[in-house]
């Protein structure tokens, strides 16, 4: 009986010995535990078993998408130098991943040996929150730009992030489409917009995009400007004469060379200081102030047309070797080239529904980013 009871007491003494033991047997039973359902009901955690490299770059990426702040990965058998593939999965998935681009700002790991086997305990810090990730608009190729860009100029928004699907497409295609959005529609943002594009990643074929605007202008002016201008765009409609197309565009056009000062220099001889370097370019100065330059007319023409559901492009090119803007305006069947602002030079019969041929010469454009214009099929010429 005696040694039954020094039994006893031994026994507990063993116990209580063992629950004071160091971490080592702590960290064992939780390792054990951890893994003993592989499903990972720990929403922090995500537990994997790699064993080459494209699993483990897939690990990281699931993580990812799940936005998990930290992930344990068990490697079993795995082919190649553990070590450093980890160190470059962190930087090839941040590189070349969308969501990784955009929404982390920072991938470490930790590895040790357990048993038979290694762990890595991923720790991820994000730039992004999941709120800012789930708002992020999908479009399908760039054809799908406009969908997007249109409503951020018409509310005068300076920020928007998307998805896009695209193999081809780079921020200067995307800085163009914003500007080519604003050219249709002037009246929309009322200043031409300055763009910053940031691409996830630059290469590839899933992107995220973010898009920074500036306007130049404080938010509530552009509003009153933006009141004024549709008004007076308004005012243009309600005046043009004709059933058709082209009688519509004949009246645009004389109106804008009956009403508005051409000055080639943007307004800055006018004395209007409010004009200078800004409204002088834009269809507000043409349509509001009465005076601008060949952009503003330009601008003007096709805001015009807009409202009237007149397809109509803004186009870059030289006159005689200056920089000058003029518009290509699609009547019937055609498309033909408009000058506003060489009426005063050339007269109507020589600005107005013109044809390639009739350009080339004294005006320069890059003639494979528009339509092609033909010759005059119809006695269509204004007479202001």
């Amino acid at each position: 009986m005696k040694k039954r009871i020094i039994s006893i007491l031994l026994a507990a003494a063993l116990i209580t010995g063992l629950s004071g033991c160091s971490s080592l047997f702590k960290k064992e039973y939780l390792s054990v535990s951890e893994y003993a359902d592989d499903s990972g009901s720990d929403n922090n955690n995500v537990v994997s078993r790699i064993t080459d490299y494209d699993e483990l770059k897939n690990a990281f990426v699931l993580m990812i998408n799940e936005h998990k702040s930290e992930g344990r990965l068990r490697f079993t058998d795995y082919a190649g130098s553990l070590q450093s593939d980890l160190a470059l999965a962190c930087d090839e998935v941040k590189a070349e991943n969308a969501l990784a681009s955009f929404a982390v700002d920072y991938l470490s790991y930790d590895l040790s040996r357990i048993a038979t086997y290694y762990e890595a305990v991923v720790y991820i810090t994000y730039k992004r929150t999941q709120s800012e990730i789930d708002s992020l608009q999908y479009i399908s190729g760039e054809s799908g730009l406009p969908s997007v860009v249109e409503p951020v100029l018409e509310k005068m928004d300076s920020y928007i992030s998307f998805r896009i699907t695209s193999g081809t497409i780079t921020a200067e295609g995307i800085s163009q489409a914003v500007n080519k959005a604003y050219e249709i529609n002037p009246a929309s943002c009322v200043v031409p917009p300055v763009v910053t594009v940031q691409l996830h990643p630059e290469s590839g074929l899933q992107h995220i995009v973010e898009l920074e605007i500036e306007y130049g202008w404080k938010l509530s002016e552009l509003q009153k400007m933006k009141t004024t201008l549709k008004e007076r765009i308004q005012d243009y409609i309600g005046s043009a004469s004709g059933d058709s197309e082209t009688e519509t565009a004949k009246s645009f056009y004389n109106q804008l060379a009956n009403k508005c000062t051409y000055d080639p220099d943007g307004a800055i001889r006018s004395g209007r200081t409010e004009l200078n370097g800004t409204l002088g370019s834009t269809a507000y100065g043409a349509l509001v102030e009465s005076l601008a330059d060949s952009r503003g007319l330009a601008s003007a023409f096709s805001a015009l047309c807009y409202k009237a559901d007149i397809e109509c492009y803004v186009v870059s090119g030289t006159l005689d070797g200056t920089s000058h803007f003029w518009n290509i305006v699609r009547l019937g069947d055609s498309y033909y080239h408009v000058d506003v602002s060489a009426y005063d030079a050339l007269g109507a019969e020589g600005s107005f529904m013109q044809s390639d041929s009739n350009m080339q010469g004294h005006y320069q454009w890059d003639t494979s980013a528009y339509p092609a214009c033909g010759e005059q099929t119809n006695d269509a010429t204004p007479t202001p």
